[in-house]
């Protein structure tokens, strides 16, 4: 009596034919989920805004470089520094950021302003602001930041609270 061997595959030539086989299914297969990946990135365009965010994190190195432990000290700042406040800061400006720094007495007086980068930039937010954007352009918006800090200055070494309006525009990036 020929004994059977259940599992046991006596045709060598065709197990290296069906393995032959099967990495072309497997080419065929990984082309296909390739090319539906490719057509769905072609045609679903999402973008995420996170220039907000930026302006946000920017403002805080500023404002933490300017006023650490919260005391300006406006004799450190050089005079050339007070139209460069990135580079003083050691934060390098992509041609992106408007930064301008207003500080005032408490009685809302400017006293001096520190600035950085192109102001022209700000009316790209006043247009956003008045809602004249298409749906198509709203992915471009500036991202904006704004805020009054209070702060303390040295003056004859002697503290005196002051505030310190923030403004951060970070622009689209090419």
């Amino acid at each position: 009596m020929k004994e059977r061997k259940y599992g046991c595959i006596n045709n060598k030539k065709g197990v290296a034919g069906e393995s032959i086989l099967m990495i072309y299914r497997l080419l065929l297969i990984s082309f296909i989920a390739l090319v539906i990946l490719g057509l769905a990135a072609v045609f679903y365009d999402y973008s995420i805004n996170v220039r907000w965010a930026e302006a946000q994190i920017l403002g805080k190195k500023v404002v933490n470089c300017l006023a650490p432990e919260g005391v300006l000290d406006l004799d450190k700042i050089p005079v050339s520094g007070e139209k460069k406040i990135l580079d003083y800061c050691g934060i390098s400006n992509s041609g992106r950021f408007f930064v301008q720094v207003d500080i005032m007495d408490n009685n809302m007086k400017s006293v001096k302003t520190l600035y950085d980068g192109d102001s022209g930039s700000l009316w790209v937010k006043r247009v956003y602001d008045q809602g004249k954007v298409n749906d198509n352009l709203k992915k471009y918006e500036a991202g904006y930041f704004s805020q009054i800090y209070d702060i303390s200055t040295l003056k004859d070494k002697n503290k005196i609270g002051i505030k310190v309006n923030l403004k951060v525009l970070v622009n689209y990036e090419d």
